[in-house]
């Protein structure tokens, strides 16, 4: 049996789906330390970390941005030590420079073995200072994960001293599995029941690009019936930016909704099985358990051509390519192709399961990681 530590949104559908599922397989046991107090993804998420993880510590907010940072960083040095001290891995998900002193604690006051988990836009988007930051929180680390083949060549070239601990676990997504498991095909109800239906990007962040996207389809997006997921987005003007959104989409006369609010795993799938075509245009990605989602129920993947995905390009994966000056061109094209193209989806599926489904990575990834750490 091994403790570990998680540091990060332990209350998100992600960190909690990855500690009850390894929990669900081994004897490991989870100890957390919860970064964001406000980001809470619905009482199914909160009840299940409480659930899932021993002990949990809230890093508490203050009305004052000075005081929250003096706040929040003496409570988490003081809360890191005292799990690192009880554990024998300290796992720190999103590598910021919030990380870096909580790691030199670690190191300090325990022997905790240190695990960075990049998710991809920690590194993707960072700046020369993240990257100094992110250089030294690696220097304390006994092992350096991510879940994309694409961050982890990027990170070899960008931190080749560190190359030697680096390694790459696919993440997997319950949503996959509940998708392989499900018989129905449920659809939610819409209007226009013969227009194709477009799902674009899968979260409320401004990098998704939603504005820039509609722009590039002036001319046929009132021909598609619209979903845009906002529902999660750790921007701190999110709610704004959802507005500018609907507003926006109201402007140009989409038929469309915006998923603002939590769904349950039921509620977004049924979205998710009345989508036709995805366009994903973010401006940086490590590889979505989302792009799985379309890809697994053969929905044709519209990918903004910046974006290269070495794991579906070297597993034989189907999906088109696109930049914006050529979008109006792919997406009438592929709606066009729409039934020749259905039969190039089908062999998407199995490869899609090896990647993400979250009870085949949990057993053939992170439990031998773990263990081997």
């Amino acid at each position: 049996m091994k403790i570990i530590t998680i540091f990060g949104l332990i209350y998100s559908q992600h960190v909690c789906n990855f500690a009850s599922t390894i929990k669900k397989y081994s004897d490991y046991r989870f100890l957390g330390l919860n970064k964001k107090e406000n980001i809470v993804q619905g009482d199914e998420y909160y009840n299940q970390s409480k659930e899932t993880f021993d002990e949990i510590y809230d890093l508490p907010r203050s009305r004052f941005h000075i005081l929250d940072y003096l706040q929040r960083s003496i409570l988490s040095v003081y809360a890191i030590a005292k799990l690192a001290r009880k554990s024998d891995i300290v796992q720190f998900h999103y590598i910021s420079r919030f990380v870096l002193p909580l790691a030199i604690v670690v190191k300090i006051f325990s022997r905790a073995k240190i695990s960075s988990f990049i998710y991809g836009s920690d590194f993707l988007r960072a700046n020369k200072i993240d990257e100094w930051f992110i250089a030294k929180t690696f220097a304390l680390s006994d092992s350096i994960v991510c879940d994309s083949t694409n961050v982890l060549d990027g990170l070899k070239e960008r931190f080749p001293k560190y190359r030697s601990i680096m390694c790459r676990c696919y993440f997997g997504s319950p949503i996959i599995d509940s998708l392989i498991k499900r018989k129905d095909n449920n659809t939610f109800k819409k209007d226009e029941k013969d227009r194709k239906t477009i799902m674009c990007g899968y979260n409320g962040a401004k990098g998704q690009q939603h504005i820039k996207i509609i722009d590039s389809l002036e001319n046929v997006a009132k021909n598609y019936y619209w979903i845009f997921p906002m529902t999660y987005s750790i921007d701190d003007d999110a709610h704004e930016y959802i507005e500018k959104v609907r507003n926006y989409a109201e402007e140009k006369g989409l038929n469309y909704i915006i998923l603002d609010s939590f769904l349950s795993e039921d509620e977004w799938i049924k979205y998710l099985q009345s989508t036709d075509v995805f366009i994903h245009m973010q401006v940086s990605d490590a590889f979505s358990s989302a792009i799985s989602e379309h890809l697994l129920l053969g929905h044709i993947l519209i990918n903004g051509s910046w974006l290269p995905y070495k794991d579906l390009d070297d597993n034989g994966v189907f999906y088109i390519s696109s930049n914006f000056e050529d979008l109006e061109q792919k997406l009438t094209d592929v709606i066009k192709r729409y039934s020749s193209l259905e039969e190039s989806l089908k062999d998407n599926k199995d490869k899609i399961v090896r990647m993400k489904s979250l009870d085949y990575c949990i057993k053939n990834y992170w439990i031998p990681y773990f263990k081997d750490l």
